[in-house]
């Protein structure tokens, strides 16, 4: 066999019209800067969400410019950047998605409403409309092709929310309210606000994979904290949810760890059906039906256009005013009409869907459990979904994230395309 050596001459004695292209030293300098915008967005998406526990609000607990700015800087403007470059490639792959498309087609319809609505400044509300999007979209491009990127997202968010619950447990040890229900800062100054955080939070931890001993102990540690912390909330939504998920993990997950957990959560609502809790009961509807009366009133007042996306109104019932209908259903109906609620529907359907096909993935079961937690919540209360950050983008814009990205995942392991970035 012939040896001989055939290796080429150095590049300095090729011709000049055979010396390599300038492209190999170009790109990797352009995905570093990628990496870093992408490094950025995560530490954007953690901001999200202990801003939103921590941060100062404004009037009707709206999120303050501090918050705001810090946001725009590390979540809504790398996601844009990285959403379109390389050619939009995340758009195309998006695109194909029915969920997707359905999404676009909701936050289209809300800004045409903005033609018709009185809202005081319809530019704040397109930008709400943008950063929604810019939300929705940031998850797919940190989590990439790695599922446990967004798990260690998740799991550094969610101990540092519950960090904050233990600081409000000890503030509310040294100093009750007066109406004996427990609090947060900014967004989440109120009850329910606060209580549906703690539960998403408690949701993702408890079902997120976790390895190593001290991190699991940490974990739990985290979930008792975040359970204490709705407890003293007083509010029964959340808990009327948490035990819908606990009751319905059997569906999804097939570990005993589930049956058993099911089982003691039916023992314990049969005994709350048997001996009733007067602190459960003392509250009754809480004006719930009442205020849903009045907003079937002003939807029929509007049916197909509603009033538009951002128009303030109020329901007034038992002699006090109200700013929202705490209802997702019937608030959506008000501002969007029935086109906007039957978007709203379908996509939160379609939600439900992905997460049931790939449930036997972390990610796919923890749609499921953030979906019927949030399905429960949204009926009495934060209702506010394209609007500035709040407590509902958590239930309801982050599992449809997380389920866009299983499916734009499944798709690209098929067909063995090319990773997002």
């Amino acid at each position: 066999m012939d040896h001989t050596n055939h290796t080429l001459p150095p590049a300095r004695d090729l011709p000049s019209s055979s010396q390599p292209s300038a492209e190999p030293t170009v790109a990797p300098a352009f995905f570093r800067r990628r990496n870093f915008w992408r490094a950025v967005l995560g530490a954007g998406l953690v901001w999200m969400m202990l801003g939103l526990v921590a941060m100062p609000s404004g009037v009707s607990y709206n999120p303050g410019k501090l918050y705001q700015g810090i946001l725009i800087v590390l979540l809504y403007l790398p996601a844009w950047c990285l959403a379109l470059t390389q050619r939009a490639a995340t758009w195309r792959q998006l695109l194909p998605l029915p969920a997707f498309r359905i999404f676009l087609l909701l936050l289209g319809w809300a800004a045409l409403s903005l033609a018709w609505t009185q809202a005081r400044h319809v530019g704040d509300e397109f930008s709400r409309l943008l950063s929604v999007l810019a939300f929705v979209l940031a998850w797919p491009l940190w989590l990439g092709d790695d599922e446990k990127r967004g798990q260690r997202l998740l799991l550094v968010g969610g101990l540092g929310i519950a960090l904050f619950a233990a600081f409000y447990c000890l503030q509310y040890l040294w100093q009750p309210p007066a109406d004996g229900r427990i609090v947060g800062e900014g967004v989440i100054a109120t009850a329910n606000y606060a209580a549906a955080v703690m539960g998403a939070t408690c949701i993702w931890l408890a079902m997120l994979p976790v390895a190593g001993r001290r991190v699991t102990a940490l974990r739990w540690l985290a979930v008792l904290v975040l359970l204490a912390f709705i407890a003293l909330t007083n509010t029964r939504s959340v808990w009327l949810a948490l035990t819908l998920c606990a009751l319905s993990a059997p569906l999804w997950c097939r570990a005993r760890v589930a049956r058993w957990l099911a089982g003691a959560m039916l023992v314990v609502v049969l005994a709350c059906c048997l001996w009733p809790s007067q602190e459960l009961m003392e509250r009754g509807a809480s004006l719930r039906p009442q205020l849903f009366m009045q907003s079937m009133h002003l939807i029929a007042q509007h049916p197909w256009l509603g009033l538009g996306q951002g128009e303030p109104f109020t329901l007034t019932v038992a002699g006090e005013g109200y700013t929202h209908s705490h209802n997702v259903l019937t608030q959506t109906t008000i501002e969007l009409g029935l086109p906007g609620l039957l978007l709203l529907v379908a996509l939160w359907l379609m939600t439900a869907w992905l997460g049931w096909r790939h449930r036997r993935e972390a990610t796919g079961r923890l749609v499921l459990a953030l979906w019927i937690y949030a399905s429960v919540v949204l009926q009495f209360d934060m209702p506010q979904l394209l609007d500035s950050p709040r407590p509902g983008w958590l239930l309801v814009w982050l599992p449809l994230a997380l389920a866009l990205w299983l499916e734009l995942d499944a798709r690209r392991r098929a067909t063995g395309a090319p990773r997002l970035h």
